[in-house]
């Protein structure tokens, strides 16, 4: 390899750890904001504020506000897919692993830190979700793709009678309908909830139990 051809690359892999190392403070600045004074607070000045970078950095990244808030989205799905997977362990046992899917999900509004994140994004959800369609739809796509491998494990065991095009989302709305209400100040606790998703979504899906 020539030295045009290695210090060439060199450069290259020091801009994506500068883009990357930019991206990660312009997301955290951006959950601080938002945290601090609300969607309405949240300009592009008061993100570069608590960043501590400039006007060029943040346009590099993000095109307008909006899609710096679609990443924090996704940021916040990636880190809920991440903990799922850690906590599937064993895919042999997909009843065990749904468990612990259903558990990680409520972890959001349960886990007092999890939820303080949660609440800060919530807000926004409806809202992006209205403007930004197909962005949004592919967040949502990518935070249920643990579930999805759970459910076709267990459809390939025979453990779980399901519809792979619909049943993940309709999951997903019943134990997010849960962690909702504790976020809205339902006095229903951890254990509570969990047993009354589990109750839900396990009965459909056991052959045993279904129709």
């Amino acid at each position: 390899m020539g030295v045009a051809v290695r210090i060439s690359e060199r450069s290259v892999e020091d801009a994506r750890t500068r883009a990357e190392r930019e991206v990660r403070l312009l997301l955290d600045a951006a959950f601080a904001v938002l945290g601090r004074v609300g969607i309405d607070g949240l300009t592009v000045a008061e993100v570069l504020s608590e960043a501590r970078l400039s006007t060029r950095a943040f346009y590099r990244h993000f095109p307008a506000k909006d899609d710096l808030v679609l990443a924090l989205f996704a940021s916040e799905s990636e880190r809920a897919a991440t903990r799922h997977l850690a906590a599937l362990g064993d895919l042999d046992d997909p009843m065990r692993a749904l468990e612990a899917w259903i558990d990680g999900v409520l972890a959001l509004a349960y886990e007092p830190r999890r939820a303080r994140r949660t609440r800060v994004l919530r807000a926004e959800g409806a809202r992006l979700r209205r403007d930004h369609p197909v962005e949004f739809a592919r967040i949502l796509d990518d935070e249920l793709a643990p579930l999805v491998t759970i459910l076709r494990a267990g459809a390939e065991r025979g453990q779980f009678d399901v519809n792979l095009a619909t049943d993940p989302a309709m999951i997903h709305a019943i134990v997010w309908s849960l962690a909702e209400a504790r976020l809205d100040g339902s006095k229903v606790n951890h254990a509570e909830a969990l047993a009354a998703a589990q109750r839900w979504v396990f009965g459909p899906l056991i052959p045993d139990r279904a129709g």
